[in-house]
């Protein structure tokens, strides 16, 4: 999964989060710092799902959780979701997405949000699967403030048929 992590972050992000930043990743380093420790200890709710390929391993996962905000309608966060490059398109994030979805409907969470950077240039893929914009705010990614998009679904059913 650090593996995951490290690359989708370095083809997806530059030219998005500071360069300096994405270039200082690696799987060691993941793996030594919070990345590493919520593998090894996840904060209670959390649950990841992985999307693997026989020949090279995990290739993609996303992340469930209790929507961290407090939202009164949203209650559930697909926290994170990431798929290499070379395994897009093949239905992986949308399998990923129907797990994600089954798993907050079963633990309570009838709705469910997801922030990703406005500059990402694979959000279209929330917006395919339904999912419309909530808000806009900066926050904190990477060590700065970027504007990220809160995209919402009111309801997991059709999530839940991926």
């Amino acid at each position: 999964m650090a593996r995951v992590h490290v690359e989708t972050w370095k083809t997806t992000y530059r030219g998005i989060v500071p360069d300096a930043r994405l270039d200082q990743m690696t799987v060691d380093r993941d793996l030594e710092g919070g990345f590493g420790r919520w593998l090894t200890d996840p904060p209670p709710g959390h649950r990841a799902f992985v999307g693997e390929a026989d020949e090279v391993g995990v290739v993609g996962f996303a992340v469930a959780h209790p929507e961290v905000g407090h939202d009164p309608v949203f209650t559930g966060e697909l926290g994170a979701i990431y798929v290499l490059r070379g395994w897009q398109g093949q239905g992986i994030g949308q399998s990923l997405v129907g797990s994600v979805a089954r798993h907050l409907r079963s633990t309570g969470h009838s709705a469910m949000l997801v922030w990703v950077l406005e500059g990402n240039p694979f959000r279209r893929f929330y917006e395919k699967l339904g999912g419309e914009i909530l808000r806009r705010e900066l926050r904190p990614t990477a060590g700065t403030k970027l504007p990220e998009l809160a995209y919402g679904w009111r309801e997991l059913k059709a999530l839940m048929e991926l």
